[in-house]
Order: structure tokens, then C-alpha cells, then sequence
């Protein structure tokens, strides 16, 4: 308002209608040049935000239609990222994730939707405890994520839209975190990755176990695959390689379908490790009871499950079993606090650790012989007093 004295928006309507014509007019004109200082205040602003774009700086801009050719207006419109030194972590300002100016970073999370956390900081450099996170959209999965930080125009989960104004110049992998959405369930896109586990007949692991017709035992490898979206949510399904006049209909299905490892050991036997089932694509909805690894699988202590999980060759009933690789430690959890660690345990025994001790290795009959001449030196000794008391005795008693 460039006439402080005349506020028009505090003016009765009444006063305006009654108002001369002359004082109208100049009324009128004031809201003229506001209206144009406030159009190159606008002009200003964007000018800075593109100015602060140079070199990898990128813009966010909010949009009411699908297309991103309509601008929106109110608070944060348009909002400027500029990378900082840390990586993923960036200078903001009033928009996405942030009230007025931000230090964001973007880390990887599950049940997250797209995967992608914003968590916010006091340091310029992301540096420290973040102050506070936030989704940054439940409702994208982790490939239009991926579009959206390549510049694509993408809905904002509230009836708005959202689109850099070039590729956002570095966004962290959250691939495993980040689901694939209804169309990807069911297919290799699903799974992050996934691990074959194996049967032999050698301890050694090297003779592949085969089945035949005749064979009691109708299995020789099973495969573990691992869920996007859900952190240790796996399927197990029968990948067995059968000889073609195998009779598979007498076959049971020994897949285990939507489940996730959690830790617990209600009876102090387990190796820790818990299977829970689920309703729910993803390891969502309602979920079983949890079951012992031993009920689900084989028994297994906590030495043996560990030994397979890191690529070892463990006994599975009259065979033996061994994963085509180590599993990374992300897709299990540990369970060490809960397992049991000594004495009789579900699959075995475990032994105690050693403690440093070192073991006797002279021989067994010296140690008894120096405990022999020991004690006959000591009776020796025990006569010779007391046949020298004798004595004395009878010399006192000759002496009288």
C-alpha cells in the first residue's frame, strides 16, 4: 500500500460508495501501484530462487493440474533445494518438508511408501541428531519416487502437483525400503533379492542331493526371496529340480508364503529367531501367532542358523544344506540377545565358550604317583614322631 493514510480495505462499503469521485480515483490508482509492487516483489523472489539454481541448485514448484502448466498460488509455491557438501542433504526453503528455511536430508526407510525419509537438521551439514523426519510420500511407490526426483510432474498426495525443474542431483537408493504398489506384487520386481538354499548328501557340501522317483525325500533346493517395501518379510517357495517321471502331485507344497523373522524365545530353547505369517500382501494386515524357526523350518541352535545364514554347510535332517551366498545382514535380524547359548538347545547342544584355560597335557600316572609319594611321605613322618615320643617316654620312665 503506497498510501499509508489510505487503507482501503479498513474503509466501510458504505464510505466507498459515498466517496467523491476525485478521492476514488486516486484510491483506485493506490491499489494500482500496489498491485504492481507486489507483481515485482513476485518477479524479485522467483528471480532470487533462479539465481540460487546456478550449477546444481534445482527448483520444486506446486501446480493444480496434472500437466504442471498451471501454477498454483499461496505459501510455497516454489522452493528451492540447494545441495550441501553432506551427502543427500540439502538447504530448503517454505515447502515440502520445511516451514521457512530447512536443512534436509533424505535417508531410506520402511513402511515409508516411496522409502524416502526427510529428516531435518540444525547443522547446515546434516550433521548430528536430526530435530525431526517426516515421510517424504506414503502414497508414491519407490519407482515414482525415482520419476519424481527426475523431473517428472507427480501428484502431492492432496490434490496438488509437484515437479522439479531438473533432476534432483542426488536422491539415496531406497529400492529395498520403497514399495512397488499393487501391479508389482507377485512378480520379480517385488523382491529386492532372493537366495538359494540347497541340499547335499556330504558334509562338505559338494555333492549336489538328487531326486528321484524313488527318493524319500522329494526336495533338493528351496529359495528365499526378500520383499521391498518391509524389512524382513521373506517367501519361501520349492525351487527342487525333479527327474520328469517324479510323480509331483504326491508332492506336499512345503512353500511358507508372507512371512517375517522377528526375535523371541518363549521356551529359552530356540536359536532367537521367530517366523509370523501374514494376511496382508507385504507383511501387512493380521498376522498367526509367531512359530519357532524349528516348527517352520528345522531345528536348528544359534550357531548352526548363523553358520547358514553366513554361507556355511549345516546338517538339515539326513542331508546337508548350504545358501549360494552369505545373506546380507540386512534381511535378517540379530537375534543373538535371545538365543539360547549353552547346554541342551532346540538342534542341538551348544558348548560353553572357552575361557582360556589351558588343558593338562603331562601324564595321567605322574600326577597320581606325586599324590601317592606325598601321602606315604607325610605317614612317615606321622610314625617317626611318634616313635620318638615312645622313646623318650621310656627313657624318663628307666631315668626314675
Amino acid at each position: 500500500n503506497t498510501l499509508p493514510h489510505l487503507n482501503i480495505h479498513r474503509i466501510p462499503l458504505r464510505a466507498i460508495l459515498n466517496m467523491p469521485a476525485e478521492a476514488l480515483c486516486a484510491a483506485m490508482g493506490a491499489l494500482r501501484r500496489a498491485a504492481r509492487a507486489r507483481l515485482l516483489l513476485s518477479y524479485f523472489f522467483l528471480s532470487v530462487l533462479q539465481l540460487r539454481t546456478a550449477g546444481n541448485n534445482v527448483i520444486l514448484s506446486r501446480y493444480t493440474d496434472a500437466s504442471c502448466s498451471k501454477l498454483d498460488t499461496g505459501e510455497g509455491i516454489q522452493q528451492s533445494w540447494a545441495p550441501r557438501a553432506a551427502s543427500n542433504c540439502y538447504d530448503v526453503n517454505v515447502g515440502l518438508g520445511c516451514d521457512f528455511r530447512c536443512n534436509l536430508k533424505m535417508t531410506c526407510d520402511y513402511n515409508t511408501g516411496s522409502g524416502v525419509v526427510l529428516e531435518k537438521y540444525d547443522s547446515a551439514n546434516c550433521i548430528g541428531t536430526e530435530t525431526s523426519k517426516q515421510n517424504l510420500a506414503k502414497h508414491l511407490t519407490w519407482l515414482e519416487a525415482t520419476d519424481f526426483f527426475n523431473g517428472k510432474c507427480t501428484p502431492s498426495g492432496d490434490g496438488k502437483f509437484l515437479q522439479f525443474n531438473n533432476p534432483v542431483p542426488e536422491f539415496p537408493n531406497c529400492s529395498a525400503q520403497g514399495s512397488v504398489g499393487d501391479g508389482g506384487i507377485g512378480t520379480e520386481a517385488a523382491y529386492e533379492t532372493s537366495y538359494y538354499m540347497s541340499f547335499f548328501t556330504d558334509r562338505d557340501c559338494q555333492d549336489e542331493y538328487q531326486v528321484t522317483p524313488f527318493s524319500a525325500f522329494p526336495f533338493n533346493k528351496f529359495r528365499f526371496w526378500v520383499h521391498r517395501g518391509a524389512q524382513h518379510c521373506l517367501d519361501y517357495t520349492d525351487e527342487t529340480v525333479r527327474d520328469n517321471s517324479n510323480v509331483t502331485a504326491n508332492v506336499l507344497d512345503m512353500s511358507v508364503m508372507n512371512f517375517k523373522l522377528l526375535c523371541g524365545n518363549n521356551d529359552a530353547l530356540g536359536n532367537g529367531v521367530m517366523v509370523r505369517r501374514h494376511s496382508g500382501a507385504v507383511c501387512s494386515g493380521l498376522s498367526a501367532d509367531a512359530q519357532y524357526w524349528r516348527d517352520v523350518f528345522y531345528p536348528m541352535n544359534s550357531v548352526a542358523l548363523n553358520s547358514l545364514l553366513t554361507g556355511g554347510c549345516v546338517t538339515w535332517g539326513a542331508q546337508f544344506v548350504k545358501m549360494d551366498r552369505a545373506w546380507s545382514t540386512l534381511h535378517y535380524p540379530d537375534c543373538s540377545a535371545y538365543a539360547c547359548k549353552s547346554g541342551y538347545c532346540s538342534g542341538g547342544r551348544v558348548q560353553q565358550e572357552y575361557t582360556g584355560a589351558s588343558p593338562y597335557d603331562g601324564s595321567i600316572r605322574t600326577v597320581v604317583t606325586k599324590a601317592h609319594t606325598s601321602s606315604w611321605s607325610r605317614r612317615q613322618e606321622v610314625s617317626s614322631c611318634v616313635l620318638l615320643a615312645a622313646f623318650l617316654v621310656s627313657v624318663a620312665c628307666f631315668a626314675r
